[in-house]
């Protein structure tokens, strides 16, 4: 039983400090943003240029 509440303990801890990733299509220029591709505008994911990473 205690082997048991360890290992929840240990997944509770492993997934709440786990970082989360944000995809995007491409790289990012030195803003930490970048263009839609015609594929993305045509889905209506995005517009024109959008950034990825706040700015610092």
């Amino acid at each position: 039983m205690k082997k048991v509440v360890i290992l929840i303990l240990s997944l509770v801890v492993l997934v709440g400090v786990s970082s989360s990733a944000y995809a995007h299509p491409g790289r990012l220029d030195k803003n930490g943003g970048h263009n839609c591709s015609a594929k993305s505008k045509q889905k209506g994911l995005c517009t024109g240029y959008h950034y990825h990473k706040k700015k610092k």
